[in-house]
């Protein structure tokens, strides 16, 4: 009798793993229904017994990527609008998706469906899949009778959301690149380079200049103390990384990083058209302000951000009006709160949100296109006062000693 392997969960949505022998597949997953179970994932073992890890690592829960959600929601808009009934367009999207731990969930969702859960209620059950956002947005839908539409405006969030990302990730590989090959040459010159020039000094008795000296002392220092050096300089880089993984720490990071220069006005570009893109993509789909709000504010990605937000909406709760309220905080330039009071006086929010959100994306596309030409010059500079350094560190004694030859040849 065929052994299949199985993932289920229980009634308090815990998960577990293991085997049952049935003679097939409907067979298999009635009897762990039967058990109070819900089947999440199912096959045949191929050939024998495999161990615990290899069962678990064959369900081991995998991240959703932002472009496969995207895809996702995209089917299904489309297949909605085309008149495929709910039901069928999930079980088809799930016979399609290529991550499996996506499908099975896909296939859960299907199920709840049917059983009679709403689409925005089953999604709500996998907050680690699908965040506030899209669940707000599908549940405003849902509300308006415009699921499809929803649906839709939530895919374009999505791609515009991961185009946004390619952007950051675009403007941060070049300084990375950089900074990664100054200290690679920078290793290779004090091991390798300069011992070689001490030995040489060394052999000549010559008074050596300042530069050379402090150069001399920085190689001595670091290679008698290679593992104070590297170890702590790689120990506060992983300190300051999980100090910002902490709820404190991240805190800290997104007031701090709006600061930074250059970077800043990048970060802070970023979060604007975020918080309009969200915004209005939340108030179109019928989504009342102040929860539009709450969602915006978790969704933003910025404790910094999220803060503000969440004093907005209570400053709205009291009775003042989105202008007033985003006036309150330095942080929203005057064109962003300008926009809206427009938007609020001529009862078209939602158009002049995506007119903001429209600029501040193009502003952040402009600047990643020109940031290798700000940071170029920059850090060919930091470079060129460092060899400059070096040459005048390692060329006067060599200068002093060609002297001294030719002075002793004569």
């Amino acid at each position: 009798m065929p052994v299949y392997l199985y993932r289920v969960r229980d009634r308090s949505g815990s998960i577990s793993l293991g085997r049952i022998e049935a003679s097939g597949v409907q067979e298999a997953v009635s009897r762990l229904r039967e058990q109070g179970f819900f089947v999440t994932a199912i096959e045949e073992e191929k050939v024998g017994k495999v161990s615990e890890r290899k069962l678990s690592s064959l369900f081991e829960a995998k991240k959703v990527k932002l472009p496969e959600l995207a895809s996702f929601v995209r089917g299904l808009s489309v297949m909605l609008e085309s008149g495929v009934p709910l039901l069928s367009a999930l079980q088809s999207l799930a016979r399609q998706a290529e991550n499996r731990y996506f499908a099975s969930v896909i296939d859960e969702i299907a199920l709840k469906v049917e059983r009679g859960y709403s689409l925005s209620q089953a999604f709500a059950d996998y907050p680690k899949v699908f965040n506030r956002v899209v669940v707000g947005m599908v549940q405003s839908g849902e509300a308006g009778g415009n699921l499809d539409w929803s649906l839709g405006r939530l895919a374009d969030y999505l791609e515009w959301e991961k185009d946004l990302r390619d952007k950051i990730q675009s403007a941060m590989y070049y300084p990375i690149i950089l900074v990664v090959a100054m200290i690679a040459a920078s290793f290779f010159l004090v091991y390798f380079v300069f011992p070689q020039f001490l030995l040489l000094f060394e052999g000549f008795n010559i008074e050596l200049p300042l530069p050379t000296l402090l150069m001399l002392s920085v190689i001595r220092f670091m290679n008698t103390n290679w593992s104070l050096v590297y170890g702590g300089l790689f120990g506060g880089i992983l300190a300051f990384f999980l100090y910002i993984q902490s709820e404190k720490g991240r805190r800290f990071w997104d007031e701090k990083k709006h600061r930074l220069p250059l970077f800043g006005q990048l970060f802070r570009k970023v979060i604007l058209s975020r918080f309009a893109w969200v915004l209005n993509a939340l108030v179109r789909s019928g989504m009342p302000m102040v929860q539009a709000l709450e969602v915006t504010a978790s969704a933003v990605g910025d404790l910094y951000m999220r803060d503000m937000l969440l004093s907005v909406a209570r400053s709205i709760r009291q009775g003042k009006n989105l202008t007033q309220s985003l006036a309150e905080h330095e942080f929203f330039p005057p064109f962003v709160v300008q926009m809206v009071s427009i938007g609020e006086e001529s009862g078209n929010l939602e158009f002049t949100l995506g007119k903001t959100s429209e600029l501040y994306d193009k502003e952040v596309a402009i600047f990643v296109s020109r940031l290798s030409a700000v940071i170029e010059p920059v850090l060919t500079l930091i470079i060129g006062v460092g060899v400059f350094f070096v040459a005048l560190a390692f060329f006067m004694p060599m200068f002093e000693i060609a002297s001294k030859g030719m002075g002793g040849g004569m």
